[in-house]
């Protein structure tokens, strides 16, 4: 499945967020979105979750033009979200197993009156053994360790329909060897043909893990690559706009060096 932004606007009070951004996707990739801290990235995926409504121009679904304004037209369509934030997702006086299947029984519960609670722990648990974790279901969430809550996050989003995942921040407050399970997940995700759009600032975990790559810069796009036709320094100076000699007028100090010898050498 294809999915591709086009001329997305958008505009808070005074800030222009994003000017007319293309962006497109596959399922079975993981495609990192980057960016400076202000570039717009984040503002681009929260249109694309439904967290923002007020944008301009289209989305589409293999050349299919969907609405996504809320949070649920997202969802219906397959596109799931895990923030960096995992504290304000995560329900942390219910269990592991209703966090993992909150929207079937909150969104999806329509005119049912009644929770099978013995098939939600099975539910829950078969989601979990199927990712290759072991995390007790009836634990609650609020006992878990960072890393357990956004695992279970991401349980949560493909419990349901799932074919773009959007991953923020991700490895921000984890571990290496946290970071390591998470990217085993996401690549057994890619095997599922779930797509993965992973926004990040390690160049490292970007080269190691993705398959291309999209840029911004102050709202807008700046290039979109395959990972193996750019390297870091590249990717930087896309970013900030400039070469990377440029930041460092070394050449300046230099001179005045010189000349503040040449004035020795005349005194003496």
């Amino acid at each position: 499945m294809k999915l591709q932004m086009k001329n997305i606007t958008i505009e808070f009070p005074g800030v222009r967020a994003l000017n007319g951004v293309d962006f497109s996707t596959e399922t079975g990739c993981i495609h990192a979105l980057i960016g400076a801290n202000g570039a717009g990235k984040s503002t681009l995926m929260k249109v694309l979750s439904g967290a923002h409504d007020h944008y301009t121009g289209e989305i589409q679904l293999d050349g299919k033009k969907v609405e996504i304004r809320t949070p649920a037209h997202a969802q219906k369509l397959g596109i799931q979200t895990v923030y960096q934030e995992v504290d304000t997702a995560i329900i942390s006086s219910l269990t592991v197993a209703e966090n993992i299947m909150l929207n079937q029984t909150v969104q999806a519960m329509e005119n049912k009156h009644w929770i099978n609670w013995k098939q939600l722990f099975k539910e829950a648990e078969a989601i979990l053994s199927g990712m290759n974790l072991h995390i007790p279901v009836k634990k609650l969430a609020g006992e878990l360790t960072l890393a357990e809550k956004q695992l279970v996050l991401i349980a949560r989003a493909i419990s349901s329909k799932c074919s773009f995942l959007i991953l923020d921040e991700p490895t921000a407050p984890l571990s290496h060897t946290e970071t390591s399970e998470l990217f085993r997940i996401v690549r057994d995700l890619i095997k599922r043909n779930v797509g993965i759009i992973f926004i990040s600032h390690r160049m490292p975990e970007i080269f190691e893990l993705c398959d291309e790559l999209t840029i911004m810069r102050n709202g807008e796009l700046v290039v979109k690559k395959a990972i193996p036709e750019v390297d870091t320094h590249q990717v930087i100076e896309y970013m900030l706009g400039r070469k990377l000699e440029d930041q460092f007028p070394a050449s300046q100090h230099v001179r005045r060096y010189s000349s503040g010898s040449r004035r020795l050498n005349s005194r003496r």
